[in-house]
């Protein structure tokens, strides 16, 4: 039972379990810098293709396009009209839900069309995938531009639900494509990265927004974010490759490239590593040239029917692991991306009265916050490593989850005093608010990058599909509220609102404890699932 987990008897490999580090005894501890780490996931040994051999520059160029798409075509969208809900209201003769509901029906499309994409993407890439959402999205912002130059609700719903079809593919499919390209002990930070973008991407844009719509007028929004939509294409286009890849089984290597052995006396950890063979005896494959690489479709990468494949993204919610996932997740961002629908309601009257511009500013609080929640990914790797070396070398999945106590401790900080702050109103209590919102989104996070961690350790090959689930709840959610947090926020107050999120969040977060304790029992249950299932459709 490493530190609270409770172990299997079976010691066949296990996705998420893995001899990480190379260590000479449990009692000799070397420096970080004398440690051996091996490589997880293998990368191949018979093709240069392969995304984890593409050389450093190559794979973060590729990562720098993912992170600044999935802020242009993902995170930026939604927010932009956040700030001048309330005055657009106004200016466009339509009550207050109807302009929560331009982006609560982009966010519905987003959910809609997840599987479809999850699947396509499966079958056939990443890359596809990528390139119609690119282009949809800059679509989508040429026809906002026109509807919101002659001032028509209907033309400028149409161009944000289109706006949502460019989005699916950048908030569903980044964070897999981030297990394509690195090693476990990458992904830490750029998983905070990625993260990051849901939660603090939005705010800054909200910021920006503001000001601009006080300044230039509404209309300006969309007019200056489709150059961002060119180079986000663009960049699509020449900078990212397919990431997916049908790798077969390597020799074991480590970060150094040189075989990985136990050292002479150490204790054999309980669990296999696997019996591999040596290097293939199979000529290696040639190298694609840089315009092979822009091709849009790369051929499949699976034999399953599109349809067998749609109805395989449901049956995750078998897994418990998903739906914990969904839960300090899912629903956490979802929960916190909402309560921008109704700050500009809190804000906007007496005694605050602030203008557009005022009420951007105060999504400052919400920016440092998911600024300074990127130390959740190194945090996370430093917690797992640490463990790590006190297990013997042996790396468990769950070894993420610690870290959710930080989230639970921010996360009732955000939102229980953000009550009180609204439930005592005051000239200067955005101030108390603005900090609030920051705690929260900082609380939200954590747990956010902590769980997209534990996801890609123990379900790689699951990972697509359960993001998948992930996005779709939380659009659905987002779409859902949109319809009538408006009117419970005028009914009940904003302060019963922050109290309802606290208290959901934390009961939310308590799942964590069960997850921690249960996990790789879990992990092994669905290791027999998906193997028995392997074995059904091989007969069949």
């Amino acid at each position: 039972m490493p530190f609270g987990i409770i172990d299997t008897r079976n010691d066949a490999p296990l996705a998420g379990t893995e001899y990480l580090i190379r260590d000479d005894s449990a009692s000799s501890l070397p420096d970080v810098d004398g440690i051996d780490t091996i490589l997880v996931p293998q990368p191949s040994d018979d093709d240069p293709n392969d995304p984890l051999l593409w050389p450093t520059w190559k794979r973060e160029i590729a990562f720098a396009t993912l992170f600044f798409n999935n802020i242009i075509f993902a995170a930026l969208p939604g927010p932009m009209l956040a700030p001048s809900t309330f005055a657009l209201a106004g200016i466009l003769g339509v009550p207050v839900t109807m302009i929560s509901e331009l982006s609560g029906y982009q966010l519905l499309i987003v959910g809609a069309i997840g599987p479809l994409v999850s699947v396509l993407a499966q079958k056939y890439g990443k890359r596809p995938q990528f390139l119609f959402a690119a282009v949809t999205g800059t679509i989508g912002t040429i026809i906002c531009i026109i509807g919101s130059q002659r001032y028509n609700y209907n033309t400028l719903l149409a161009g944000r639900m289109i706006q949502g079809l460019g989005t699916t593919a950048w908030e569903s499919l980044s964070m897999s494509a981030v297990g394509d390209l690195l090693y476990l002990h990458e992904r830490g930070l750029r998983t905070a990265f990625m993260v990051a973008t849901l939660t603090c991407t939005p705010s800054i844009v909200s910021i920006i927004s503001g000001a601009m719509t006080q300044a230039c007028g509404w209309q300006s929004l969309f007019v200056a974010s489709l150059p961002f939509n060119i180079v986000g294409l663009i960049g699509t286009i020449f900078l990212l490759p397919e990431t997916q890849f049908r790798r077969s089984p390597p020799r074991l290597r480590s970060v150094s490239e040189k075989p990985v052995e136990m050292a002479q006396g150490a204790e054999k950890p309980e669990l296999s590593v696997v019996e591999m063979a040596g290097p293939t005896s199979q000529p290696q494959k040639p190298r694609q040239t840089y315009l092979q690489t822009l091709a849009p479709m790369s051929g499949t990468y699976t034999d399953k029917g599109i349809l067998h494949l749609l109805s395989e993204i449901f049956v995750h919610l078998a897994n418990p692991a998903v739906i914990w996932i969904l839960l300090v997740s899912g629903v956490l961002i979802a929960l916190f991306v909402v309560s921008a629908y109704i700050t500009s309601q809190i804000w906007s009257v007496p005694p605050y009265n602030l203008n557009i511009a005022q009420n951007g500013f105060f999504y400052t609080g919400s920016f440092l916050g998911g600024l300074l929640a990127t130390v959740a990914g190194p945090l996370c790797d430093w917690t797992a490593r640490t463990l790590t070396r006190l297990n013997h070398g042996i790396f468990e999945a769950e070894f993420r989850i610690p870290i959710m106590i930080i989230g639970a401790v921010f996360t009732a900080l955000g939102w229980f005093t953000f009550m009180w702050d609204v439930e005592h109103p005051r000239p200067n209590g955005y101030l108390l608010g603005a900090f609030c919102h920051g705690a929260a989104c900082f609380g939200i996070s954590v747990p956010s990058t902590a769980a997209g961690l534990y996801i890609l350790d123990s379900f790689p090959k699951q990972s697509t599909e359960i993001f998948i689930l992930q996005m779709m709840l939380k659009n659905f959610l987002f779409y859902a509220f949109s319809t009538f947090i408006n009117s419970w926020t005028a009914e009940d107050g904003a302060g019963f609102v922050f109290r309802t999120w606290g208290i959901v969040s934390l009961c939310l977060l308590a799942t964590s404890i069960p997850m921690y304790i249960f996990g790789k029992v879990n992990r092994r249950m669905m290791s027999n699932v998906h193997a028995k299932y392997r074995i059904f459709r091989a007969v069949a």
